[in-house]
């Protein structure tokens, strides 16, 4: 576990009176504050975590101001960089599976992509779907990335399925699993 930035504080607080008085020691300090020596220990070493009660308890037993306070709360409840990548990661992959599901050009591209007639031209692709070239393009880099598509020159290929729900069904499962697979932990 990371120390926090108000651990930090409180260290430098207690290493500024030991420094006043020598023999002045950690069950001193958490007498101070209120608190167990051992559970203020665990937390100075960032063994345990600082729920944002104790320091407000904390900071008005050491005198700080409330702005102080509120800083140090607000940054006991920011998330770390591991739980934001893993923020970040979900909201990725939740957006990536939404829109397979809910733009009908995927399984139209998907559909025309299957066709005996197909052609490998975004263009025409387009010109079928009745959409753009730049729609094509993205919804053809989607089901590339998730799998629902192979492409290799002029020769597509796309996975089997016989109705939309179950293109849905397969997307989902694909856009999970590649979630999975590529997620940061918190």
């Amino acid at each position: 576990m990371k120390r926090s930035p108000f651990s930090a504080r409180l260290e430098a607080e207690f290493s500024a009176r030991r420094a006043k008085n020598s023999r002045y020691s950690l069950r001193a300090f958490s007498a101070l504050l209120g608190v167990d020596h051992s559970s203020l220990s665990q937390m100075l070493r960032g063994e345990r975590s600082m729920p944002p009660g104790s320091i407000r308890g904390f900071g008005r037993r050491l005198g700080l101001s409330a702005e102080e306070i509120a800083a140090y709360t607000a940054a006991a409840h920011a998330p770390d960089d591991a739980a934001l990548a893993h923020q970040v990661h979900l909201r990725h992959w939740t957006a990536e599976a939404l829109v397979v599901v809910s733009d009908p050009l995927h399984y139209r591209v998907f559909e025309i992509a299957s066709s005996p007639e197909f052609r490998a031209d975004v263009r025409w692709i387009a010109a079928v779907a009745g959409s753009s070239s730049d729609s094509v393009n993205i919804v053809v880099q989607r089901l590339l990335r998730i799998g629902m598509l192979e492409m290799n020159g002029a020769n597509w290929r796309t996975i089997r399925c016989s109705s939309e729900s179950q293109f849905r069904r397969i997307a989902l499962d694909r856009v999970r699993q590649l979630a999975a697979a590529h997620n940061p932990k918190p």
